[in-house]
């Protein structure tokens, strides 16, 4: 690592994130606790995952990283942990419990700031150090002596373990596994899947500030079908190849492609399309769980596309081989 690197990633970690993450929480998260707020009525000490739409919780794979690390330090700890997910969304209304009862109903979470503490920790982009530094704020922070901890983060220490303990957590609501069901058996159960996110590239999407010109937007449509095309040539043995992006414009060219299949439903995001109905958001799980059962998933990434970690939690799910392709 360069001294640049270093400045950047530890240096800042040790003098200045602690406090950034602090006075974030004193300036968002802080006015809505105070000692008038009824106490809560838990004996035993809970770790809270927050996502109620008191500030920006990030889309799906960030939100699910959160939780995941989150329940892993509850594990170690051996303290209960619930999920308060009502932004934009009931989480309920598409993920139900699976071995582990992570419900909390709204008048069980209090806001006594004697009772209760909010905790935020966020992500940055040197993984290394960051994995350190979020375990470390999560061992200093999710120990105070508080009997309800809430907690707003997107924290990924718990990468490594994220398919055994999404699938401890969570399975499909029924309405959601039917329509899994019934894209799988039109797939079949030998394709791969390619997935791609443009932000705003296409002009089409509201995250994002970035807009190609029209002539940029042809070219990087031609870039992107004949990469699918030669991944398409690689893989004779699959049957098809899924698509997952977050462009219309895009998944409606590429959809003219006879081996390409494209999923139903409307594309959105959770930190921006929130007003949109729960099918929107039942889409984006759609997507998520038909991309675990692929063959192999690539992410294909080209000039100022985006490195989502949607696609690479969604082959944890499974253990399904993942490659990241810049082209």
């Amino acid at each position: 690592m360069g001294l640049k690197d270093f400045i950047k990633s530890d240096l800042n970690n040790l003098l200045y994130r602690e406090y950034r993450l602090n006075r974030k929480v004193k300036r968002h998260l802080s006015p809505y606790y105070n000692e008038q707020e009824p106490v809560g009525k838990n004996e035993k000490k809970i770790i809270i995952f927050m996502a109620d739409g008191r500030k920006k919780h990030g889309g799906l794979a960030d939100r699910l990283r959160g939780m995941i690390s989150t329940f892993k330090y509850c594990q170690e700890h051996k303290l209960e942990f619930r999920i308060h997910f009502t932004s934009p969304f009931e989480l309920e209304d598409l993920l139900v419990p699976n071995q582990y009862d992570w419900r909390i109903r709204n008048d069980e979470i209090s806001y006594n700031s004697s009772f209760s503490l909010p905790v935020y920790i966020d992500s940055s982009h040197y993984p290394e150090a960051d994995r350190i530094f979020q375990r470390k704020m999560a061992e200093k922070m999710l120990s105070k002596n508080y009997k309800q901890i809430h907690v707003y983060t997107n924290m990924y220490f718990a990468d490594d373990e994220f398919g055994p303990l999404f699938n401890q957590l969570f399975k499909p609501t029924p309405a959601l596994q039917a329509w899994i069901d019934e894209n799988l058996l039109k797939l079949g159960d030998n394709y791969i899947s390619l997935s791609f996110r443009f932000q705003n590239l296409f002009g089409d999407f509201p995250d994002g500030s970035t807009v190609y010109s029209p002539e940029e937007q042809k070219e990087l449509l031609d870039k992107c079908i004949a990469k699918i095309q030669s991944l398409h040539e690689a893989h004779p043995e699959a049957n098809k190849v899924l698509i997952t992006a977050d462009s219309e414009c895009f998944l409606k060219q590429i959809s003219k492609l006879d081996f390409v299949y494209v999923l139903p439903g409307k594309v959105g995001h959770m930190d921006h399309r929130s007003e949109q109905d729960i099918n929107v958001h039942m889409k984006t799980f759609l997507d998520f769980f038909v991309l675990s059962h692929s063959r192999k998933i690539y992410l294909l990434v080209t000039g100022k596309m985006y490195k989502s970690g949607f696609a690479k939690r969604a082959a944890k799910l499974q253990g399904v081989p993942f490659t990241e392709v810049d082209f």
